[in-house]
């Protein structure tokens, strides 16, 4: 009895602080909503976690030279749904608490377009982290990871000099030199070297 009595009181404070499976999967969709497409909502500041947030931010500010072509920041645009089409649909297939201040969910992502017909739904992993009570999204389908390594990418063109070269390289891509030189100036204030 004694023992029973031992190992109920170590795992008390992990069962207390369980989350109904119906609460994290109503979280989950509640924070899909601020994954980004097309653009990162300085209100999704406040639905992910820090590390999330800054990973995603600095990915979207990180200037490219991409004035008269599709840029290397083109992938950014397409989190979820695609070249087009309308706002996706999510759904939760499964969510688990994978630790005290952690959860797992997988998401269902159907895409409706303006004709009324649909893709086939995609799954993706979304990541949920417990801080100061709060559920917030850490992570989606390792957006995370590509965001920073993606950042390494741009800042290494930039200390080489890639991106200015390619803009001096023809003559209509010239005047934007300056333009793009502030833009990395802005950037590194904002983000440090």
């Amino acid at each position: 009895m004694k023992r029973v009595l031992t190992i109920l009181f170590l795992l008390f404070p992990f069962l207390s602080s369980c989350q109904p499976k119906t609460f994290l999967t109503d979280r989950t969709l509640e924070l899909c909503q601020y994954i980004p497409d097309h653009v990162l909502k300085p209100e999704a500041k406040e639905a992910m976690t820090p590390d999330f947030f800054w990973a995603l931010s600095e990915a979207f500010d990180a200037p490219v030279a991409d004035y008269v072509e599709i840029g290397d920041n083109e992938w950014l645009w397409y989190f979820v749904t695609g070249n087009g089409g309308s706002k996706p649909v999510y759904s939760v297939k499964s969510v688990a608490q994978t630790a005290r201040n952690s959860a797992r969910a997988i998401v269902t992502v159907l895409q409706r377009w303006e004709d009324g017909t649909e893709t086939d739904a995609k799954e993706y992993e979304v990541l949920l982290k417990r801080i100061d009570g709060k559920w917030l999204l850490d992570d989606f389908d390792g957006k995370k990871a590509e965001c920073h390594s993606y950042v390494r990418q741009v800042r290494k063109k930039y200390a080489s000099g890639e991106y200015v070269k390619y803009l001096e390289s023809a003559e209509d891509l010239k005047e934007y030199v300056p333009d793009f030189q502030a833009r990395v100036k802005a950037f590194y204030e904002k983000y440090g070297e």
